[in-house]
């Protein structure tokens, strides 16, 4: 079996456990420190704006900090991402206050959490991109796509079980712990350096910037996956009113709709995975954003609350081709040099979809349920056109002799 193989690699599956332990303490965090702030501080206006500092620094800084992992160590940078992390988190829980002073203190501890996040994003997929036998890469992309929805869906209700045996301030200390435990598993994995150094700086990071914008497939699949997590950031704030007054069910529908996805995304990733293979990156994707549009226009259609399962069924399944088609086709057109840059600038490029797509969720709540379920969808098909329009890229073109990007580009050309 591959995922053996994969887990066979003891710096994989140790990278791939600090991944874990670390994706489950960002989703506790952003749980936990709300709670701790609302209820504790009696700050509400001040929670979202920590939760945004811990998340929007750290996907500016990505070019940057993708040049700097260029030639480095890249696990201990990583396990140097989650102990920063562990320090402010710690911070936070004994250090914050309803104060004037308090308050500054969780809102700079939460900006310094996020700073280094590109350090701990990148490792991972960075040695599975550059070091892992590329037979093995689809299994490991199914592991990393595997664990974000294990800590989207498990990593709220482990926040709320913290919360409740522990209290909010003490809740915030044990994401800390965390954190820390992050780091002592990615310290433990070894030295990692899968490419030669390079320039740091911004022209570095500009020109992996410009690398992306100008490849036609980067650009494309960029294009693809920030449209589908826009429509996933706003399904995220339209989905308790539309469950409540659009369905007419009971609140707890919205958690079970969400654990509904997850757990049949776990299941998809794992199968995509298994399956996923050089050539076949495209079709995944057209796969998953078809799957996505269609349980998107789905809820529109009926009111029954089995209905709103049945459609969360489809987006859970569109997870899996979606996420290890975007992994495992960025993989194989990473450039010759400068393959980390591109990596975290990808990422970050990637993951601001979401805080995009839950602000315009958020604007377009005035204007009803239907306009913002009708956002969604729209952008859920840009994003099936945008693959759709992807140029295809020939089976056994590789990171190593930069053949894929070539071929794209060619493609493009005729």
């Amino acid at each position: 079996m591959s995922y053996r193989k994969v887990l066979a690699d003891r710096i994989c599956a140790q990278l791939a456990l600090s991944t874990a332990v670390g994706r489950f303490a960002q989703v506790m965090f952003d749980v936990t420190v709300v709670i701790f702030v609302v209820q504790d501080l009696h700050r509400p206006a001040a929670a979202g704006l920590a939760v945004l500092l811990a998340t929007l620094p750290g996907l500016l800084l990505s070019p940057l900090s993708g040049g700097f992992l260029q030639g480095r160590n890249v696990t201990a940078w990583m396990a140097a991402d989650y102990l920063i992390k562990a320090a402010a988190t710690f911070g936070i829980a004994f250090g914050a206050s309803a104060g004037a002073g308090g308050i500054w203190t969780l809102w700079g501890l939460a900006l310094l959490s996020s700073l280094t996040s590109a350090f701990g994003n990148v490792a991972f997929r960075s040695y599975v991109a550059l070091s892992l036998p590329a037979q093995l890469r689809g299994a490991a992309n199914g592991i990393d796509s595997m664990i974000s929805g294990l800590a989207a869906m498990a990593g709220p209700a482990l926040a709320g079980i913290a919360v409740t045996v522990f209290g909010g301030r003490h809740s915030v200390a044990v994401v800390g712990a965390a954190y820390l435990a992050a780091a002592l598993i990615a310290a433990a994995s070894g030295r990692t350096t899968p490419e030669a150094g390079g320039e740091v700086g911004l022209r570095s990071a500009a020109e992996a910037v410009r690398g992306i914008l100008v490849h036609p497939v980067l650009r494309g699949l960029t294009g693809v996956y920030f449209l589908y997590q826009v429509a996933v950031g706003v399904l995220v704030v339209a989905l308790p009113q539309l469950v409540s007054a659009g369905f007419g069910a009971a609140p707890s529908w919205t958690g079970t709709s969400w654990s509904i996805a997850g757990a049949l995304g776990i299941a998809s990733s794992l199968a995509a995975g298994h399956r996923i293979a050089d050539g076949a990156e495209r079709r995944f994707l057209v796969i998953g954003a078809a799957l996505t549009a269609l349980g998107l226009a789905g809820l529109f259609l009926h009111s029954a609350v089995v209905w709103l399962a049945a459609m969360f069924v489809l987006l859970g399944v569109a997870v899996g081709p979606m996420d290890v088609g975007l992994l495992s086709l960025r993989q194989r057109l990473l450039p010759d040099t400068g393959a980390t840059a591109t990596l975290a600038v990808s990422a970050g490029l990637n993951m601001a979809g979401y805080p995009a797509g839950a602000m315009v969720g958020g604007l377009a709540a005035g204007l009803g349920l239907g306009a913002q379920t009708g956002v969604a969808l729209g952008c859920a098909l840009l994003s099936l056109a945008l693959c759709a329009r992807l140029p295809l890229v020939s089976a056994g073109a590789t990171p190593a002799d930069g053949a894929a990007a070539r071929a794209a580009e060619s493609s493009a050309a005729q």
